[in-house]
């Protein structure tokens, strides 16, 4: 399993606020499956951070497809990356 990082901005507050109890229910079921590590807001509150853990990018990007943020056209300009954690040293 690989960590990816992805990151996103709200591009509708009103659509996120609607969409919310589902994308965190959603995100609740991933973190319990393994396969969100983190989440949540960053910075002034216009976007959020998600580390996954995964096999593969396409796996990832099947998950953010199926967000509840992504279907309702709550976020915009999400990057997905690859991340190498060093610490802990998983070997």
């Amino acid at each position: 399993m690989a960590h990816f990082v992805l990151e996103y901005r709200y591009a509708d507050m009103d659509a996120r606020a609607q969409a919310r109890p589902a994308h965190l229910a959603y995100m609740n079921r991933l973190h319990a499956e393994g396969k969100v590590v983190l989440a949540g807001p960053i910075g002034d509150g216009s976007g959020a951070m998600v580390i996954f853990r995964a096999a593969d990018e396409a796996e990832v990007q099947g998950l953010v497809a199926a967000d509840p943020y992504t279907v309702q056209g709550v976020s915009a300009d999400a990057t997905i990356r690859p991340w190498k954690v060093v610490i802990p040293d998983h070997g």
